[in-house]
């Protein structure tokens, strides 16, 4: 979840009360939404599964093609939510990147977070934006650590946890290898290929590759940093290594990922997504 995180373009807030229930939806592309719902219930849906999220609960989703928040009919329900688009993936890489998480009880930190998120409204500028970004990112990243503490033990094998923190901690080392990757955990890298096929249904390698190419994108668009400094804090060999894997990974180049992606308009001021207030 944390590198599909890494790709939402254009974090957007708000918050609304539906009186007696309603519909909105569906968004008809890929989406991630993290929801707090103050009193009431909403269930959210995508073709993913489902979580239905109440009082004093915080949820989160996302979806590749289709998504949609349903309020219990006939109970008044105020939810505000933080929202991202995301880029077309190969359904492969969106599931290796997905991962389903239960409503947890909203704590403090992340209900504050989500405050400052709506504060700023749906004007865009780009010193609002940024702070939409940044802001947007730390309400996630909030939600995955209050996850992660509640469960009594991870879901992966630890030594496939260990494996990924390794590759995250040592991103920017060119030399980084499957070899090396199982000589840390002290696993052969015949069995820790099975263990991560098994676990995320993805090579070692090729989950490092998609880490590299996520931060990468992710810091061509939130920093100013030049290609050849994002190249080398990610681990690319060379420049024109880092554009390849950029292109085949995004479909775009460097430069086009930077020039293109932006602001984008929050799903409630979109006039192609219904909203559907039951009387």
């Amino acid at each position: 979840m944390d590198q599909l995180i890494n790709q939402v373009r254009g974090f957007s807030f708000g918050g609304m009360t539906y009186e007696k229930g309603g519909l909105f939806g569906p968004i008809l592309r890929p989406y991630l939404s993290v929801i707090v719902i103050e009193n009431g219930c909403c269930t959210m849906r995508s073709d993913l599964g489902s979580v239905t999220v109440k009082t004093g609960q915080t949820g989160i989703l996302a979806g590749r093609s289709r998504f949609e928040f349903a309020y219990t009919r006939g109970q008044s329900t105020t939810v505000s939510w933080c929202e991202g688009f995301l880029p077309e993936l190969p359904e492969p890489v969106f599931h290796a990147q997905y991962e389903r998480f239960a409503p947890l009880a909203a704590t403090d930190r992340l209900k504050k977070l989500q405050n400052i998120g709506v504060d700023t409204g749906h004007t865009s500028s780009a010193g609002l934006n940024s702070i939409r970004d940044a802001v947007g990112l730390a309400v996630c990243r909030t939600f995955l650590l209050d996850a992660r503490q509640s469960l009594s033990e991870e879901k992966l094998p630890k030594r496939v946890l260990e494996a990924k923190r390794f590759m995250e901690e040592r991103i920017s080392d060119e030399t980084l290898d499957v070899n090396s990757v199982a000589a840390h955990v002290g696993m052969s890298p015949q069995h820790l290929i099975a263990s991560f096929k098994a676990s995320l249904g993805t090579t070692p390698g090729k989950f490092l590759w998609q880490m590299r190419s996520t931060r990468a994108r992710q810091l061509l668009i939130h920093t100013g940093l030049g290609h050849a400094q994002i190249a080398f804090e990610c681990g690319y060999k060379s420049v024109s290594h880092f554009s390849r894997s950029l292109k085949k990974q995004f479909g775009a180049t460097p430069s086009q990922i930077r020039r293109e992606e932006g602001f984008v308009q929050a799903s409630d001021k979109d006039s192609s997504v219904t909203d559907l207030i039951f009387d």
